[in-house]
C-alpha cells in the first residue's frame, strides 16, 4: 500500500472469500494495521474467527504434491485472525465497483463466496476458480470440500457472463473470462 502511495487505513473493507489460513491470515494482520471492516460469509465466520476448525479438504491423489507444498508456505502456529468480522448470506450489493454483487458459491468451502461487478464486467473468484502457474491454464480450484459443487460453482460463475475474471491464485483472464469458465463444466 505505501508503495502505491496509500496508507492502509485508506483501506476500509477487506471481502474474504473463504476461510484458509492463506487467505484469513492475511486480511487479519492487514485489518490490523488501519481498522479495515473484514467481510465473510456466514457459514466461514466461525472459523475465521477461530471458534471452532475448518474442514479438512478433500485431497485428490494428484492434489497432494500441491497441498503439501503450500503448507510448507504457511506460518508456524496460528496466524492473525480479524478482530470483528461483519457476516454476509450471499446475495448483498456491497457499496464499491458500480455495486459489488456477493455470490454465495459452495464447493470449496461452504461459505465460499465470489464478487461480480456486472457494471464493470468484473468477477472475482476466490478459489472456486485458479490459474495455473505452470502454463496459466484455468481450472476448477482445488483442495476443495466437493468437486461437484465446485463445478456447479463454475456454471453458476460462467452464467453471469464476464468478461474479466479475476483468482484468488493465478493471473486473471482479461477479456471473454465466461468463455473460459464454461470450458471447466
Amino acid at each position: 500500500m505505501t508503495a502505491l502511495g496509500r496508507d492502509p487505513r485508506d483501506v476500509r473493507r477487506i471481502v474474504l472469500t473463504h476461510f484458509h489460513e492463506d487467505h484469513v491470515g492475511g486480511a487479519g494482520e492487514f485489518a490490523a494495521l488501519g481498522g479495515a471492516e473484514v467481510l465473510v460469509h456466514r457459514l466461514d465466520a466461525p472459523v475465521v474467527r477461530g471458534e471452532v476448525p475448518g474442514p479438512p479438504p478433500v485431497i485428490e491423489d494428484w492434489e497432494q504434491p500441491l497441498y503439501e507444498q503450500a503448507a510448507k508456505l504457511l506460518p508456524e502456529g496460528d496466524f492473525v485472525r480479524p478482530a470483528q468480522v461483519t457476516e454476509l448470506a450471499g446475495g448483498e450489493v456491497l457499496d464499491w465497483g458500480g455495486g459489488a454483487h456477493v455470490v454465495h458459491v459452495p464447493g470449496h468451502t461452504h461459505g465460499s463466496i465470489a464478487l461480480h461487478l456486472p457494471e464493470h464486467g468484473v468477477l472475482f473468484t476466490g478459489d472456486t476458480v485458479a490459474a495455473s502457474p505452470v502454463d496459466g491454464t484455468v481450472m476448477p480450484g482445488v483442495l476443495n470440500l466437493e468437486h461437484a459443487k465446485v463445478l456447479a460453482a463454475c456454471r453458476r460463475l460462467a452464467e453471469l457472463d464476464p468478461d474479466v475474471a479475476c483468482f484468488g491464485h493465478g493471473d486473471p483472464v482479461t477479456r471473454r473470462a465466461a468463455e473460459v469458465l464454461r470450458t471447466l463444466t
